[in-house]
């Protein structure tokens, strides 16, 4: 029979724009994650962030459970999840409160009840809170309060930070989950929690920016104060390089699109102009510039590093951030994509992955920096509970399996998320990105044309360099 395992199991998953990671890790005595095994499934049915096909996107979850499921013996009933994209946002709220003392020196009972009006406030109608937390309290005259209890001040007030995201995209990914019969035990926004495994407190207080540069979105988190001061998503990823090493090569295959970048992707030109690449398929050879694939590259990128700092200037915090910009991401594997960040902003820029809250013996296992977010959702949903998994392992004699048709009532139901923390109606609903997002819908319709587009489709099994350099 199935028994409740008592290990302080950890799942995460999450779901990306080109594959599935589901990680599940346990908490040691010392409250570092200990990876018990990670599966990889490629999805295809989301675009940006949002799931666009249920039916795709579930079929690759599952896949992936069972994956894990198989390896450890256990049976998964819940897990955490993480969003982007463009319909997660953050927006900024103050309010205040008189301080009851009759002297004036605000207590912790002042904090409470300006935080018990945070917690009242409601979003717009199409949107939900995933969070919310304090940025900074001032004091009657404007001053800002690095301790504010004990300080004194007739009125205390405070701004929060809220994260929102639009119902139906949620709604989406949790019926992803409902098809795979897992209870979706907590939903984070990707940008709020990629630093958990990343940075420590002292670089979140000195000032950093995160990129994670996802296949179809790229996410931004800016710290400054031990405090998430912005978070943003990007509706543009390394997908974009794909897709115009697709058209400058005359459409070839998406597979080998994806082995000629992880050959070949550089973000920095570094080749002669007379170095070519031979793609071979049989007996058919094609040659094409590896100089001018090094510039399709070069040019994308560099639009994405444009967009990133756009975004971190806009926060005000560019002078403010000591700790550079830190990379991560698939996209983040490319040769020399932290030496053209460092080029476009003027800031330190490193690569890195999960580093932080992970055990020390495994650090090779999620050295790819592809995993960190499911690392530090991990570390994330540790603190929020365990999650309860089924033991398969069982001494008991094994029955003859019972063949019978699935019905709803046989997957494990979902908890609804709780969605009671609403802003008030007169809290601004804050820019849905309309403005930069329809900028960005214009900028990458461009695409890197090849003069002789009207080589026949093909698709091609192997793909060599030449002068030497084969792959």
């Amino acid at each position: 029979m199935l028994t409740v395992e008592k290990k302080n199991y950890v799942v995460a998953v999450d779901i990306g724009s080109s594959e599935v990671v589901v990680a599940v890790g346990s908490l040691t005595d010392s409250n570092i994650i200990h990876i018990e095994a990670i599966a990889r499934e490629a999805a295809e049915g989301m675009v940006a962030g949002l799931v666009d096909n249920n039916q795709l996107v579930s079929k690759a979850l599952k896949s992936a459970i069972d994956k894990v499921e198989s390896a450890l013996g256990i049976k998964i009933t819940d897990a955490y999840a993480t969003l982007s994209g463009k319909f997660v946002r953050s927006a900024r709220y103050t309010d205040h409160v008189f301080v009851k003392d009759v002297e004036n020196c605000i207590s912790m009972q002042d904090i409470k009840s300006l935080e018990e009006r945070m917690n009242n406030v409601k979003a717009p109608d199409d949107e939900y809170i995933m969070d919310s937390y304090p940025i900074e309290y001032k004091n009657d005259s404007g001053v800002k309060l690095a301790r504010p209890v004990g300080a004194y001040s007739k009125q205390l007030s405070a701004t929060y930070n809220f994260i929102l995201c639009e119902r139906a995209a949620k709604d989406r990914l949790r019926r992803v989950f409902i098809n795979a019969g897992i209870n979706l035990k907590g939903l984070y926004a990707s940008g709020a929690i990629i630093a958990e495994s990343l940075v420590s407190k002292d670089e979140m207080k000195e000032g950093v920016a995160i990129v994670d540069l996802g296949c179809g979105v790229t996410d931004i988190a800016v710290y400054y104060d031990n405090v998430l001061c912005h978070m943003t998503s990007l509706p543009i990823g390394s997908a974009a390089v794909n897709n115009d090493i697709h058209h400058f090569t005359t459409n070839l295959s998406a597979e080998t699109v994806e082995k000629l970048k992880v050959a070949q992707g550089v973000a920095i030109v570094t080749t002669e102009p007379d170095k070519e690449v031979k793609i071979v398929k049989g007996s058919s050879t094609r040659r094409i510039s590896l100089y001018n694939l090094e510039k399709v590259m070069e040019a994308r990128m560099t639009e994405i590093a444009e967009y990133v700092w756009r975004e971190i200037r806009e926060t005000g915090l560019r002078s403010k951030l000591a700790g550079g910009i830190i990379l991560t991401g698939g996209g983040a594997n490319m040769r020399r994509v932290a030496e053209l960040f460092q080029k476009v902003t003027g800031l330190d820029v490193r690569v890195a992955s999960a580093e932080v809250g992970v055990d020390a013996e495994q650090a090779e296992l999620v050295a790819g920096n592809d995993l960190t977010l499911a690392i530090s959702l991990l570390l994330r949903g540790a603190k929020d509970g365990a999650c309860p998994v089924l033991n398969m392992r069982s001494t008991a004699p094994v029955q003859p399996p019972v063949h019978h048709e699935e019905t709803s009532d046989e997957q494990t139901k979902p908890a609804d998320v709780d969605e009671s923390d609403d802003f008030d109606d007169d809290i601004p609903e804050g820019k849905k990105r309309g403005g930069l997002f329809g900028w960005f819908n214009k900028k990458l319709q461009k695409a890197f044309r090849n003069p002789e587009e009207d080589l026949e489709d093909a698709d091609y099994d192997d793909v060599a360099k030449d002068n030497e350099e084969d792959f």
